[in-house]
Parts: C-alpha cells; sequence; structure tokens
C-alpha cells in the first residue's frame, strides 16, 4: 500500500526520475503519507508551499498559524520541520498532523481512562484543509477545525493572558497564621498586587492593611478557585495563590485538550463537570438546569473517584430500590452493624442469603469481613433510601448512576467529593420532568412518588450524558479553576507534556 501511494504522490507532484529517489525516501518518511496524498488529490495541485522551489504565500500564513498553535495549547516545537525530507512534503504533512491534533486532541482518551466511549466526531479535516487552501483562507484554520464552543475560546485568550503574566516571579508567599479583614502584615501587599495580576482586584495601591478593597479581591479569588467565600486567608487560599501562572497556563492547555475530545455542540444533553461538583441539562446550545452534585471521594485512605464517561439516560426510577453493591455493604454498612445490629431494620435494608431472605438480627455479624461476606442487601424505597426517590438510569460499565439523597445538608459544602462514586444531584425532581418533556411536572412526579410504589419510566428518546473533568473553564466572564480531584489531570499531563510536566 506504502508504494501505491508513494507512485500517486510521484504523479501529482510531476516529479522527474532525477528527483525520484530522494522524494521516495521523503515519503517513508512522513508521518501521514495516505493523507498527503488526499489533500493534494483534493486540491488537484503539485504544489502548496514551494512552487518552482520557491516558498509562496501559504509558507507564510503557516508560519502565523504555527505562532498561534500555543495558544491553543499545540507546542509549535512539536512541529518543526524534520531534516532529510523533502519540503513540500514535510510541510504539507506537518500542516496535516496540526490540523488533526486541534481537532481530535494531540492524547487518546480511550486509552489514558478507562471506559471513555465518546462519539468521535466525523472526520472532516482534509476536505476543510482543502477549502481554505482553494479559497485562500489559511486565516480561518483554527475558527474551521477548533471547538466552535465559547468556553474553548474563553481558554485560548486567557492563555495568552496567562503566557503574558508568565514573566513574573511568583515566589510563594508564607504567613504564619490565616489572615483576615482588619489585620495588618507586609505579605498583604504582595497578596494584593497578585490579585491585582490575576484581575481580582481592579486598581493596585501598596498597602500592608486587609482593607475593604482587598476583603472584596479575596472573596473573588476564593469564588474563582472554589473555595468558601469567607474571606480570610487562610492555608487553602493561599495555597492557590501560589500556583504560578506558569502552571495554570499549562492547566488551561489540559483543558483545551478536553474540549478537542468533545462532540462540535451539544443539541440535548446532561452534562456533569466533576471538579467542580455541577451538572448542566442542556438544550438548543442553552443551559436549561443547573443542580449542584455531590460525586465520589478522593480521600487517600478510601479513594472512590466519579468515573469520565459517556451514555444516555435511558430510564428514570421513581421510588428505587437501593441494590447494594458488596463494596459499600462491607465498606460502609457492615461497621454501623457490628457496632448496632439493628441499624439494618431501622434504615429499612433486607438481608437475603442464597435464595431466601433471612432476619438480620439472627446474624452474628462479628464473624463477617470483606472476604466473606455472603450476603446481599437491599433497601426499600422511602425516606430512609440512600437513592432519595428519584434514579436515572444509563448503562456504564462502572455501575454508576446519578440519583437522588434524603442528606440534603451535604449540598451546603463547597468541595462535594462525598459519594461511593455515584452522583447525587440536588435537583433531582426538576432534572427528572425536564428530560420527561411534555406533561411531566413537580406535581406528577410528587403524585409518582408519595404512592410509594417503584416504577420506571422510559426516556424516549435517551438523552445523552457526559460526565466530564474540566477543572479550567468560564463562569460569568471570569475564569475559575478547579482542584485535581482524582488525579485525572496528572494523567493528561504526563501524555500531553511528557513525564516532567513541562513542554
Amino acid at each position: 500500500m506504502a508504494v501505491v501511494f508513494f507512485f500517486l504522490i510521484l504523479l501529482f507532484l510531476g516529479v522527474t526520475s532525477a528527483n525520484e529517489k530522494k522524494l521516495r525516501e521523503s515519503f517513508l518518511k512522513l508521518s501521514n503519507p495516505q493523507k498527503v496524498h488526499q489533500l493534494y488529490k483534493l486540491l488537484n495541485v503539485n504544489c502548496i508551499w514551494y512552487c518552482e522551489s520557491e516558498p509562496t504565500e501559504n509558507l507564510q500564513k503557516l508560519q502565523e498559524i504555527l505562532s498561534s498553535a500555543v495558544y491553543h495549547g499545540l507546542d509549535p516545537e512539536s512541529y518543526k520541520l524534520p531534516e532529510g525530507i523533502d519540503p513540500e512534503l514535510a510541510t504539507t504533512d506537518t500542516f496535516i498532523k496540526l490540523a488533526y491534533h486541534l481537532y481530535y486532541g494531540r492524547a487518546r482518551p480511550f486509552e489514558l481512562y478507562k471506559g471513555w466511549a465518546v462519539p468521535p466526531k466525523g472526520d472532516r479535516v482534509l476536505q476543510v484543509l482543502a477549502n481554505l487552501i482553494k479559497e485562500e483562507r489559511l486565516k480561518d484554520f483554527f475558527y474551521e477545525l477548533a471547538p466552535k464552543s465559547k468556553d474553548y475560546w474563553f481558554l485560548v485568550e486567557q492563555a495568552k493572558f496567562y503566557q503574558n503574566l508568565s514573566d513574573f516571579e511568583w515566589r510563594p508567599i508564607k504567613t504564619a497564621k490565616p489572615l483576615r479583614y482588619g489585620d495588618k502584615s507586609p505579605c498583604l501587599d504582595e497578596i494584593r498586587f497578585r490579585l491585582f495580576l490575576l484581575g481580582d482586584l481592579q486598581e493596585y495601591s501598596p498597602s500592608e492593611s486587609f482593607d475593604d478593597l482587598l476583603l472584596q479581591g479575596v472573596k473573588t479569588f476564593q469564588k474563582r478557585h472554589g473555595l468558601p467565600e469567607n474571606g480570610i486567608i487562610d492555608q487553602k487560599t493561599l495555597a492557590e495563590l501560589n500556583i504560578s501562572p506558569r502552571d495554570r497556563l499549562r492547566q488551561i492547555y489540559l483543558n483545551l485538550e478536553k474540549h478537542r475530545w468533545l462532540p462540535e455542540d451539544f443539541k440535548r444533553a446532561v452534562v456533569v463537570n466533576v471538579p467542580s461538583f455541577e451538572l448542566f441539562l442542556i438544550e438548543g446550545g442553552s443551559i436549561k438546569l443547573h443542580s449542584k452534585v455531590i460525586v465520589g471521594r478522593n480521600y487517600i485512605q478510601d479513594f472512590r473517584p466519579t468515573p469520565m464517561l459517556y451514555s444516555r439516560i435511558e430510564s428514570i426510577t421513581v421510588n428505587p430500590k437501593w441494590y447494594v453493591p458488596v463494596s459499600i455493604s462491607t465498606k460502609d454498612i457492615l461497621p454501623k452493624v457490628k457496632k448496632n445490629p439493628e441499624y439494618l431494620t431501622r434504615k429499612g435494608f433486607r438481608v437475603f442469603h442464597g435464595e431466601g431472605e433471612i432476619d438480620p438480627l439472627q446474624v452474628d455479624w462479628s464473624q463477617y469481613n470483606e472476604r466473606n461476606f455472603p450476603f446481599r442487601l437491599v433497601q426499600e424505597p422511602g425516606a430512609r433510601n440512600a437513592l432519595g426517590t428519584i434514579k436515572f438510569n444509563f448503562p456504564n460499565a462502572f455501575a454508576v448512576y446519578l440519583h437522588d439523597t434524603p442528606e440534603r445538608h451535604l449540598f451546603r459544602h463547597t468541595k462535594r467529593a462525598f459519594s461511593s462514586g455515584c452522583i447525587r444531584v440536588e435537583k433531582a425532581r426538576q432534572l427528572a420532568f425536564a428530560i420527561l418533556g411534555e406533561g411531566w411536572n413537580d406535581r406528577r412526579i410528587e403524585s409518582l412518588i408519595k404512592s410509594g410504589q417503584t416504577q420506571a419510566l422510559r426516556v424516549n428518546p435517551p438523552v445523552p450524558i457526559y460526565i466530564l473533568y474540566f477543572t479550567a473553564f468560564e463562569r460569568d466572564g471570569m475564569l475559575h479553576f478547579r482542584e485535581d480531584l482524582y488525579g485525572y489531570d496528572t494523567i493528561l499531563s504526563r501524555a500531553f507534556f511528557g513525564s516532567g510536566g513541562k513542554k
């Protein structure tokens, strides 16, 4: 096959026998020989960048594209022309490589993250490139191939901003105790200037006092970083302030990459962003519903991450029973039963062993552990049920789902990593009737809940659901950053920047 493409390229380039050997060597070194051939065929030309050994205007435009690629998280150093290859072919090969990286991303998410199965975008790259060249519109390269979402382009602009900030020295700021409104400290002036550079303070004048202006700047900064907006410069706030613009720029690049993995638009979908603990129902490009969510734990001693995945919500269960996974039965419930044998009865659990149901008060729970637990626990519907009154079902390899919760107080927390991997939704009822569509409202859902009966409601057509992991995003015109809860960014950083995490 390679030989066939080689001779086709020779044909399109009008190569003489004198140059054939050199071009053969060049062809064998190309990254995408088939795509190189296809592009020349679409254009029906034999040169794009060098015609009669002279550089064309296209070459200058490509150089401008390469210099702007850095703001999309694509390092121009990765697209330098290799030596020893015919410059026309090498430039075309590099051009195609850059285009595919911009459209699909550099990393392969399905190789990095178990279960990633988002439907890939249709391949329109070569046709777009051909059109841009034919119509002399290479200046539209990024507009045509980069994600169209305003969130993506906001991050591109922020990349430019943080690239400039990277020139500032960013020494760690230290304080012996939390700083509050009214305090005085030499480091407050440094904090004030840093907040001004980051845009959280609109003006700067030297001061070592914690005044009204600084208080507002601190609260804005805390809001942008998912911290409690208490206006106190504590260790968590200081830790975020000490993250350098260069590291933030790298974080922006990682999130630009994640945008490239997604469909070009969300016509109707449920989108969960794990690091910000939020859910969105999107319809027609607009947010129809927003809800707080609780996601999987990130404790070192009890790590239960919520996975990134794509699926479709096929049904909604009202008054669900909870068929407790063995891992939760042994890790979470068994220790409570050992302390209080009446725990299961009080919480509405039924216990099954083999083919039949048994009385939990007749079991000597002290003899069981994670290795020999033979029981199946089922929690009946009701006010005590851990799934609440609504459960959203979508097939996936992780046995996770969205559900309601009786523990409403947990939504008051800023960081909400409390679950065993499933996602608890604050506005579960509103989401249910919004997904079910016409004819459904809060009153009708409430009537089904009050019946106490478990009922499955089919969602037709099924609604796509994306559980995503953005740690840098736009909100109300401001750039927000969030913690890398599960180390998913670290995994991507190694693939994107190498083991050192640097470009």
